[in-house]
């Protein structure tokens, strides 16, 4: 799998691997090892990652969440009713 670390650290306004590697304290080595796909990456320092990139695991791992909807009144009507309370559903039902 080929991990989106570069791209994301970048995006944060990390310009150098080292710098970032000594923001999550981990080994400058290893992280760029991570970076250039010649280790692996544990769940807890993909963690680690994402909250300092302010992304998600998900997004470092390369993953697309296709949209909910590609109809915008859909994606509207989801907003509201997600924004809604307990009467609000029931009413709307």
């Amino acid at each position: 799998m080929q991990l989106h670390l570069m791209q994301l650290r970048k995006r944060a306004g990390y310009k150098s691997r080292d710098v970032f590697a000594d923001e999550i304290g981990v080994n400058r080595h290893t992280y760029k090892s991570w970076e250039t796909g010649t280790a692996k990456i544990t769940l807890e320092q993909a963690y680690r990652c994402a909250v300092a990139l302010d992304c998600t695991i998900d997004e470092i791992a390369g993953l697309e969440h296709p949209p909910l909807s590609a109809d915008p009144h859909r994606v509207a009507l989801m907003r509201y009713y997600d924004a809604m309370d307990e009467e609000g559903h029931a009413i709307l039902a």
